[in-house]
C-alpha cells in the first residue's frame, strides 16, 4: 500500500536540501538547558516547540543533549542523520532535519555524540552557523542542551537570544543550576538567561526558588536571572511524557500547559517582531 507519510517526509527533505535564499532573515535561537538530569529540559523543549509551532511559528528543534535524550524516539522518527552526521561534517543541519509533531522540523541527537565535542570547536561553530542559516524554513530554533558544563553547551548560551534555565525545587537541582550558570555564564553578563521552575507545587514555592537563585546570582556572580515562569506539578505532564506525546496537545486546559503557552506567545512575539526588523532592515537602501 501506497505510504503517504513516507512521501510528505520525501517531500519536505526535499525542500529542506534546497540552499538557504540570500538575505533570509536569521530564526531566533533559544537554548533549554538544565544543571541536572531528570529535570525536565527534553519535554520543556519539545512542548514549547509544539507551543510554537501551533502560533504559526516555524520551528525547528534539534536534540543536542550530550548523553543523548529521546527527543527522536518521542516524535516517532526515523533517525536517518543525526547530530553526530553534522559535527562529523557528513551532512548539514539542514540535511538532516525530519518532519515533526504540529509541522515542527526535528534535528535528532545521537547517544554518545559527545566525544565529538571537546575535539572539534570548528564543528560547534559550523553547527551554530547552520542553525542560523535556516531562516527561510524556521523562524525560531529550539535547542535541547540537556544537562552538562561542555563546551558546545556554552557556545550554545553565547550565540542564543534566549536561554531557558530549567530547575525543579529540589536543592540539588537548584545547586546544579547555580553551577551551570558559574561556569558557563563565566562573568558574561549579557547572555539572556530565564529561569523556568518545573514540578513545583505552587507558585509561591516556584517563586522562592527563583528569589534565592537571582539573589545569589546577582550578588556573588553579577547576573541577572528574570522568571520565565514554572510548570505546575501534576500527572498531566508526566502521562504525557510516558505516551510519547506533548501535553500541550494531550491536556491544553492543564495549568502546565497554560503557562507555556504564554512563554510560546511572548517567544513567538518576539520572533516575529525580530524577523520584522530584519526584513526591514535588509530592504532599507544602503547610503
Amino acid at each position: 500500500m501506497h505510504d503517504q507519510a513516507n512521501d510528505l517526509r520525501q517531500l519536505v527533505r526535499q525542500g529542506l536540501a534546497l540552499p538557504a535564499p540570500r538575505g533570509a532573515p536569521r530564526p531566533r535561537l533559544l537554548a533549554v538547558s538544565g544543571g541536572k538530569g531528570g529535570v525536565g529540559t527534553t519535554t520543556v523543549a519539545l512542548n514549547l516547540a509544539v507551543a510554537l509551532a501551533q502560533r504559526h511559528c516555524r520551528v525547528v528543534l534539534v536534540d543536542a543533549d550530550p548523553h543523548g535524550s529521546d527527543l527522536a524516539l518521542r516524535c516517532l522518527l526515523e533517525e536517518r542523520y543525526t547530530l553526530a552526521h553534522v559535527l562529523a561534517g557528513q551532512r548539514t543541519a539542514r540535511e538532516a532535519l525530519e518532519p515533526g509533531p504540529a509541522g515542527t522540523q526535528v534535528l535528532p541527537g545521537a547517544l554518545g555524540f559527545a566525544e565529538l565535542s571537546p575535539s572539534a570547536p570548528d564543528a560547534q561553530q559550523r553547527l551554530v552557523e547552520q542553525l542560523q542559516a535556516l531562516g527561510d524554513v524556521a523562524d525560531c530554533v529550539v535547542v535541547d542542551t540537556g544537562d552538562g558544563l561542555s563546551r558546545m553547551v556554552r557556545r550554545f548560551w553565547l550565540a542564543a537570544d534566549a536561554v531557558l534555565l530549567v530547575t525543579t525545587p529540589e536543592l540539588a537541582s537548584v545547586m546544579a543550576t547555580y553551577g551551570s550558570i558559574k561556569m558557563l555564564a563565566a562573568g558574561d553578563d549579557q547572555i539572556p538567561l530565564r529561569l523556568l521552575v518545573t514540578m513545583a507545587a505552587s507558585r509561591q514555592v516556584a517563586d522562592d526558588v527563583h528569589a534565592r537563585l537571582a539573589h545569589v546570582c546577582r550578588r556573588f556572580l553579577g547576573i541577572q536571572l528574570p522568571s520565565a515562569g514554572y510548570l505546575a506539578l501534576e500527572p498531566a505532564v508526566a502521562k504525557a511524557g510516558e505516551g510519547g506525546e506533548p501535553f500541550v496537545v494531550t491536556s491544553p486546559g492543564c495549568p502546565a500547559a497554560q503557562q507555556l503557552e504564554r512563554i510560546a506567545q511572548k517567544l513567538a512575539l518576539d520572533a516575529k517582531i525580530a524577523v520584522s526588523f530584519q526584513q526591514s532592515a535588509a530592504r532599507k537602501p544602503t547610503s
